[in-house]
């Protein structure tokens, strides 16, 4: 009997970890929110980032891709990947960006990120809500005012390829979400 639940334990162990390792971010993912999290605590003490499935980067990504899978104009690519991106958000900001992924170090990701999502004040960094790609579409109730982020920011990330052969380049899509609040008085 002690053995079997001895092997029972081991079992479960296995479960539990294999579990952890197959969660819906990835590890580079969730390295990025780390270093993003750092980052936007110099806007907001209180933010949190947490790496998230990659559902919002791959709906950003297949927006920002013609038929044929090269990238859209610019333009178009901004209206299109804002249009996919605002759908079924409207309670909470959505910022993406995109770049070329290489020789990139996660913190080099997340200092890009962070400098879409954040600006200056003399010395005091805050969040750019007006950045947000649904930013004036985004409200709390009825309230269209008088809102902000809240704390809890949700990074999604997709890594893509456009091209083929020796013209291929990689490139890494990010998403960042954060439910709206009311403004503290």
């Amino acid at each position: 009997m002690k053995m079997a639940k001895k092997l029972l334990a081991l079992v479960l162990t296995g479960v539990m970890a294999m579990s952890m390792l197959t969660g819906c971010a990835s590890i580079s993912s969730r390295q990025v929110a780390d270093e993003l999290e750092g980052m936007l605590k110099a806007a907001n003490p209180k933010a949190t980032v947490k790496a998230v499935d990659d559902d919002l980067a791959n709906k950003a990504v297949k927006a920002a891709k013609t038929d044929d899978g090269k990238l859209k104009v610019e333009a178009t690519l901004k209206n299109d990947v804002k249009t996919a991106l605002s759908k079924d958000n409207t309670d909470k900001y959505v910022w993406y960006t995109y770049f070329t992924a290489k020789d990139m170090k996660k913190a080099d990701k997340a200092q890009k990120i962070a400098n879409m999502m954040t600006y200056k004040v003399g010395t005091t960094m805050k969040i750019n809500t007006g950045s947000a790609v649904n930013a004036a579409s985004v409200k709390v109730g009825d309230k269209t005012t008088g809102i902000t982020a809240g704390d809890k920011y949700e990074l999604s990330m997709k890594e893509f390829t456009i091209g083929t052969g020796k013209d291929a380049v990689d490139y890494v899509m990010f998403v960042v979400t954060c439910k709206a609040v009311e403004a503290s008085k």
